[in-house]
């Protein structure tokens, strides 16, 4: 049966930096699915392959027919959801001492505690690029209403990453994913694109589904004149990625390569043809962590391939958890998880039961593997499991959204990952960022545990906010802004809502 979702879930926890900890009555223990697994459901739409054309009900067809979701839950200022104060029983925290040379204002140093948990701005790790969502197979434009609620940062998630697919018919674009690629890049997202196939012409068995590429010069020449036909309609790509899941056996849209094929692709046609281009070259975009090292190692060890590649990306649907690659960041390239859904709750899930495991799923990819960016799967959904941000039923975000959106509207591209350290709560994740433009920090708390959870917190250094702001998503609250709290001695004492996740972020 074509297109079908993985049916084990996967083996997930939650994670402080000094400890591991079970999210409470969230996660399952399992197995991780086995490397040749199907991964999860893709397309039909009015472009699938003739050889494919018999799957149905994986398309979006009808699905977001509508002009808007009057009924889509948005951010407000409404329903405070947390216990926040400032601890103003430490001292050493002087405001409003100028730094001279700069616009920041410099105050000295505070004192943390034993039981703080400390967030360096000192101490970098990672760039981030984004987080995104892909758009692949869509059925019907979106509207500006979800099209704000997806990419804006105003009144939305901020997405700031649109994956969407190359058909490969004609010239690759499609009309729907380009109208909506135009609203995201529009509100600040970056576009980037994949071939689930090259063209069957250029391909071993002269069909959409499986086969060899038999014609690489003809199939780099099909991507650049895409880059071109999508410039020519206005959406200015970041990159092109050089297959989705070269290493899965499916039953829809694809292509087998080996290591060594993919790098030859990449190393003697690819990068030749984008030469000169700003589009960059992503690859191997493979289906799991299992197969991940092998076609990694390939692109590395092939020099044209590593030279003409940027971007190094995974999928994760099977051995977890993520692993870093610091070849990438070694050599200047970029790190990306670009495809993932929650498969711990098999069935539609519109409570933080789901948020959570989204929010430790980003978690791990950027704290344990160093990856630069992030992506969940479907923007849209195509059936009735946790696959899309989109719920099928309501037609309207989910918890997923909005946990999304405590990273993506406030981690925005250019942020670097900051160090966090010292005693986080069993059950307490907590990880942080700063853009280096001005000083912000961005401070992300998960609290898998079913009941609140007192957080102390500390920010070193001389250029700590003088407070933050709190914007928590959880079972009754979907991305909502708290008082802001003030900082003394750079240091303040919060107490998170059961299951929740809350961004707290601050400007010196």
């Amino acid at each position: 049966m074509a297109a079908q979702h993985r049916a084990e879930p996967l083996p997930m926890t939650v994670r402080s930096r000094s400890a591991l900890g079970l999210v409470a009555s969230v996660m399952v223990a399992s197995l991780a699915p086995a490397c040749g697994t199907s991964s999860p459901g893709r397309p039909s739409g009015d472009d699938a392959a003739s050889a494919a054309s018999t799957d149905s009900g994986h398309g979006h067809e009808g699905v977001r027919a509508e002009a808007g979701n009057d009924s889509a839950p948005t951010p407000d200022s409404a329903e405070p959801d947390s216990s926040t104060e400032a601890d103003s029983g430490s001292d050493g925290g002087v405001d409003g001492l100028a730094d001279s040379g700069s616009g920041t204002a410099r105050k000295d140093g505070g004192s943390p505690t034993a039981t703080d948990v400390i967030v360096n701005p000192g101490t970098v790790h990672q760039r981030i690029s984004g987080f995104g969502a892909s758009t692949a197979w869509l059925g019907t434009t979106m509207s500006d209403v979800d099209a704000d609620l997806a990419f804006s940062t105003t009144v939305g998630a901020g997405l700031s990453l649109d994956r969407i697919r190359i058909n490969y018919q004609g010239d690759g674009t499609s009309a729907t994913e380009t109208a909506t690629a135009l609203k995201a890049q529009a509100r600040g997202a970056k576009v980037w694109a994949t071939p689930w196939t090259p063209p069957i012409a250029d391909k071993s068995n002269s069909n959409a589904v499986e086969g060899m590429l038999s014609n690489p010069s003809a199939f780099a020449t099909f991507l650049v004149n895409y880059v071109s036909a999508m410039k020519a309609a206005g959406v200015n790509l970041y990159a092109v990625s050089a297959q989705n899941e070269p290493d899965a056996n499916v039953t829809y849209e694809s292509c087998v390569y080996t290591g060594a094929s993919l790098a030859t692709f990449i190393g003697s046609s690819m990068g030749p043809a984008f030469a000169g281009s700003s589009v960059k070259i992503m690859g191997p975009e493979t289906q799991n962590w299992c197969s991940f090292p092998t076609y990694s190692s390939a692109i590395q060890s092939n020099a044209s391939a590593w030279s003409s590649i940027s971007i190094i990306a995974t999928h994760e649907y099977g051995c977890t958890p993520a692993k870093p690659f610091p070849a990438a960041q070694q050599a200047g390239k970029e790190f990306w998880e670009t495809e993932i859904y929650d498969q711990v709750n098999n069935t539609a899930d519109l409570t933080m039961n789901s948020g959570l495991v989204v929010a430790n799923l980003i978690y791990d990819a950027l704290a344990s593997a160093n990856m630069n960016a992030w992506h969940y799967w479907w923007i849209y959904p195509s059936t009735t499991d946790n696959g899309a941000l989109w719920d099928s039923a309501t037609k309207g975000p989910t918890k997923r959204l909005w946990v999304m959106g405590n990273f993506s509207r406030f981690v925005r591209p250019g942020f670097d990952r900051i160090d966090v350290s010292g005693p986080v709560p069993s059950g307490v994740s907590v990880i942080a960022f700063r853009n280096a433009a001005d000083d912000t920090i961005a401070i992300v708390a998960i609290n898998a545990n079913t009941s609140s959870t007192a957080l102390p917190l500390f920010v070193s250094g001389t250029s700590w906010p003088s407070q933050f702001t709190p914007w928590i998503t959880s079972n009754s609250a979907n991305l909502v802004a708290q008082t802001a709290v003030s900082l003394t001695g750079a240091r303040f004492s919060t107490t998170l809502v059961a299951q929740s996740v809350t961004t707290f972020v601050g400007k010196p």
